[in-house]
């Protein structure tokens, strides 16, 4: 939309969502309309790279719960390891929003690193739970069962990281800026959603003259 792309004002959308729901595909297909970086998976191989830490080690920590210090040790991280994974990983964030002009974050409680900017925008993804079904089920080859058991996992895993590195409960939307249902409006649907918010929120810029 030519309309986004005039605004004037910074923005930062942080992306949470429930597994299945495709939270993390509208953030790329966000991005693309915004015009700027999306960060996913690439945030542990940024900060392992920036502190000289082992990212495969950072990945057991990445969005999960923090396990017992025997399990931290035994896969080379120190006991304190997942705290100063935060701290870097919020350090990060709010570097992204001090230093780009737009930026797309999906998950890991960006929303609650960056609570003071006032140009971060936070969006849950949600869906009812046989379309996200449908969905894990075609994205890992799973069976009904499986499907089920692993988006019940995977949001309880969400849920802990979330409420042990955040004030705020996952699943309380009124930290939240939007809600999305992607169950009949799908990816596309979603996004022109986010972004016709962003274009209620933040002014557009005044058409330039031509230049002579």
């Amino acid at each position: 939309m030519d309309e986004v792309n005039s605004m004037t004002q910074k923005v930062i959308v942080h992306v949470a969502r429930d597994h299945g729901s495709k939270g993390s595909v509208i953030a790329e297909k966000l991005a693309e309309v915004l015009n700027c970086k999306v960060y996913d998976d690439s945030i542990i191989d940024d900060i392992a790279k920036q502190h000289d830490l082992d990212p495969e080690v950072l990945k057991n920590y990445d969005e999960k719960p923090r396990r017992s210090i025997l399990y931290r040790l035994s896969q080379g991280g120190g006991s304190d390891l997942p705290e100063k994974m935060m701290q870097y990983m919020f350090e990060y964030f709010q570097h992204i929003a001090d230093t780009e002009d737009r930026a797309v974050i999906v998950g890991r409680c960006a929303g609650e690193a960056l609570e003071n900017v006032d140009y971060n925008v936070n969006v849950f993804v949600t869906a009812k739970t046989g379309f996200r079904i449908k969905n894990v089920m075609e994205a890992f080859d799973l069976s009904f069962e499986e499907a089920e058991r692993r988006i019940a996992e995977v949001d309880k895993a969400r849920e802990r990281f979330h409420e042990t590195y955040s004030r705020s409960r996952w699943q309380t939307f009124e930290n939240y800026d939007l809600i999305v249902n992607t169950t009949e409006i799908g990816i596309d649907g979603a996004v022109k959603m986010i972004l016709e918010y962003l274009e209620l929120r933040f002014p557009e810029a005044p058409a330039e003259e031509p230049q002579d």
